[in-house]
């Protein structure tokens, strides 16, 4: 059978409409899927917690104030006050509270005893304070319910005995640092 010229041009130009068409479908269905794939991931993040404001602490906490903690493991020394900080490998609000870990390490080395105390394995907990260059006197693994802590990051001004004297909860802001330097660390007139 022999198809005229003109039949052919409008058979040719049919196929390719359907074959663009086809394309078109199939763009179409991968850009959905995309949309539906960032849509889940926004919702993940957000659940998670990464676009919320989270509390900062302005001021020391009041709750854990009073009550005495307990560490197996953990030496506090009698004469000077210790300084815990809880913290947790997988809390970002940690990971960005590590540079003002690491400044208050090093201001109040031979001060006070820094203790830090993660729910991480101990190996695990000094490769993630070493590689933010956070110098603690002891690394404690230990559960943080056990501290009356319910989250992280938490900071802790305690006597030799356990006693909670002052509470940090939450990444601090710059006011809440200040407060807690000020506190922690006191300048003494020269």
């Amino acid at each position: 059978m022999v198809i005229p010229v003109g039949h052919r041009r409008l058979l040719s130009a049919e196929f390719t409409r359907t074959k663009l068409e086809m394309k078109m479908k199939y763009l179409d269905r991968i850009a959905n899927i995309a949309v539906i794939v960032g849509v889940l991931v926004f919702l993940g993040l957000a659940y998670r917690g990464d676009f919320a404001l989270h509390k900062v602490a302005q001021a020391p906490s009041q709750d854990l104030a009073g009550t005495t903690v307990s560490l197996p493991g953990a030496q506090l020394p009698r004469d000077r006050d210790s300084l815990l900080l809880v913290v947790s490998t997988t809390c970002h609000f940690c990971k960005d509270s590590l540079p003002f870990y690491k400044q208050l390490t090093e201001k109040s080395r031979g001060r006070l005893n820094i203790v830090a105390v993660l729910p991480q394995p101990q190996s695990d907990a000094q490769k993630f304070l070493s590689d933010a260059g956070v110098a603690a006197n002891q690394i404690v693994s230990a559960s943080l319910n056990s501290q009356g802590v319910r989250g992280t990051p938490t900071v802790l001004l305690v006597d030799g005995t356990g006693k909670v004297k002052h509470a940090w909860v939450g990444r601090l802001d710059e006011k809440g640092q200040e407060n807690l330097l000020a506190i922690v660390l006191p300048t003494t007139p020269s």
